[in-house]
């Protein structure tokens, strides 16, 4: 059964727009993530730089605020994933990492992850082949970006539909153990197509919480 994980950039993205104070934002992360504790399993954090994409997003101080049962992932939209790792180690069980900035240290990432106790995962954006990926061998989730990274509300690109379904081919073929997920525009309709196609996990914002 596919799980959802709940995307709070919308919050922080709306926070700015309306000019809201931080301690409001918290509160209504805290009330929506309360509200609709049944209807997700996964809670997803956006950390962005600002120099991977534009937009800076929740600080490690903002994160202890926000109140989840679940257990985290954190997205690093971030160039250099080795110091937001040691940054945010504490705060998540999952850390995904782009695979367009990966440099050659990153196998001594994952295995300190790994000795850790810590879930690691490789993302690719919507222009980004399934066959550029490395480790498939070593980590549990692929993260398929299925919208340009760095903003809310973009429509859902189509063609992420056949990197989910090559993704699940070499998973069986190789019987690799990675977790199949897919970020951006996704609504209930398009979750089913996902599922459909082998995706294991739907990262949801605003389509969940205006349910």
């Amino acid at each position: 059964m596919v799980r959802i994980s709940a995307s709070i950039l919308g919050f922080l993205f709306e926070a700015k727009h309306n000019n809201l104070s931080e301690n409001l934002m918290i509160e209504n992360i805290n009330n929506a993530l309360r509200e609709k504790k049944d209807k997700f399993s996964i809670l997803h954090l956006d950390i962005e730089d600002g120099k991977f994409v534009h937009n800076k997003s929740f600080t490690p101080a903002q994160i202890r605020k926000i109140k989840s049962p679940y257990k985290t992932e954190a997205h690093f939209m971030v160039l250099d994933y080795n110091a937001y790792i040691k940054e945010y180690f504490t705060l998540t069980d999952m850390f995904i990492v782009h695979n367009e900035i990966l440099k050659s240290d990153f196998p001594k990432t994952i295995e300190f992850l790994k000795k850790n106790k810590k879930f690691v995962g490789i993302s690719i954006n919507p222009e980004t082949p399934v066959d550029s990926i490395k480790y498939l061998d070593k980590i549990d989730s692929v993260l398929v970006m299925s919208v340009t990274p760095g903003l809310p509300g973009q429509k859902f690109i189509e063609t992420s539909l056949r990197k989910i379904r090559k993704l699940k081919e070499l998973r069986e073929k190789h019987k690799y153990h990675y977790v199949i997920e897919v970020d951006g525009g996704i609504d209930f309709a398009i979750a089913k197509k996902c599922t459909d196609a082998g995706v294991d996990i739907v990262v949801m914002g605003s389509h969940l919480f205006k349910e």
